[in-house]
């Protein structure tokens, strides 16, 4: 790796391909997962939240093919740095439009930080964070997204320490959900979401994973699904999402909630600690 090859790597900026169209049969299914209560769904609106499903491939990739990360800038940032396994260990969502059955998206992704060299539980690593901020075809605002990931080589383990248990805070209301192999791959697939952590457990395990994992879009709806549905009438602008530990199958999952003005926040808690913590902004 250069200086030079980097720098011009973190100037970048990657206009994508317009999306598919958006149909009422990819709405539909991820209705089917995630539920139909959100404030915005009026008409031919959809769930502002799954707006990012339509920018992944319909599909999953065919046999013996790489399943695209989506990020462009961030496979390659993966390459130059020598670091072959990333996750996500945060996201930030910031909703400034609606989409209609019917509209195309267009996106533009840059790679917005990157963070020197550390220790990791998975060996040594590096963070950054990759923006892509959507509108659809005709040019109205949409919405940015922000994947804060890191990246890191298995089988060199580093000296982070683990993450110790925590007493939740007093919850204003608790939900709960069963996490099984096939939800996990359910939901994945209806958020087009193909990476194999999220659908094979000899991928999973080769990341240095204990077995497929909970995306990160499904986390994003649980979690702001259970805020909204306390919230009928409010509409959800923003969600800022911490994953702390990876949700497997064979958990239940308890979503604890508490009110803070215009914001909810939402911990995952499975067997009574954090494995993920969502801020979820209402803007009426």
């Amino acid at each position: 790796m250069t200086n030079d090859a980097l720098k011009q790597l973190l100037e970048q900026r990657v206009q994508r391909d317009p999306s598919l169209v958006v149909t009422q049969e990819v709405v539909s299914d991820w209705i089917a997962e995630f539920g139909a209560h959100w404030a915005e769904c009026e008409g031919d609106v959809v769930p502002s939240l799954m707006y990012t499903t339509f920018a992944r491939p319909p599909a999953p990739p065919a046999a013996g093919e790489m399943a695209p990360t989506g990020l462009a800038l961030h496979d390659q940032l993966k390459a130059l740095l020598d670091l072959p396994v990333a996750i996500a260990v945060g996201y930030e969502l910031e909703l400034t439009g609606v989409v209609h059955i019917g509209d195309q998206l267009i996106s533009a992704e840059r790679i917005a930080d990157l963070g020197e060299e550390r220790s990791t539980k998975f060996g040594p690593g590096r963070d950054w964070t990759i923006e892509v901020a959507t509108s659809t075809v005709a040019g109205s605002p949409v919405g940015i997204e922000r994947f804060r990931m890191l990246g890191y080589r298995p089988g060199e383990p580093g000296t982070a320490q683990p993450r110790k248990a925590q007493d939740p805070s007093p919850f204003a209301w608790e939900e709960r959900f069963s996490v099984t192999t096939e939800s996990i791959r359910r939901e994945a697939a209806a958020n087009h979401v193909w990476a194999p952590a999220h659908h094979h457990t000899d991928a999973a395990q080769r990341a240095g994973l204990a077995d497929i994992i909970l995306d990160t879009s499904s986390q994003v709806a649980r979690l702001a699904g259970a805020a909204q549905r306390h919230r009928p009438t409010e509409r959800i602008v923003g969600v800022d999402l911490a994953m702390k530990r990876s949700i497997l199958p064979g958990v239940t999952v308890t979503l604890g909630g508490i009110e803070e003005g215009r914001t909810t926040r939402v911990s995952a808690l499975v067997d009574g600690r954090e494995a993920s913590q969502g801020t979820i902004t209402f803007g009426g």
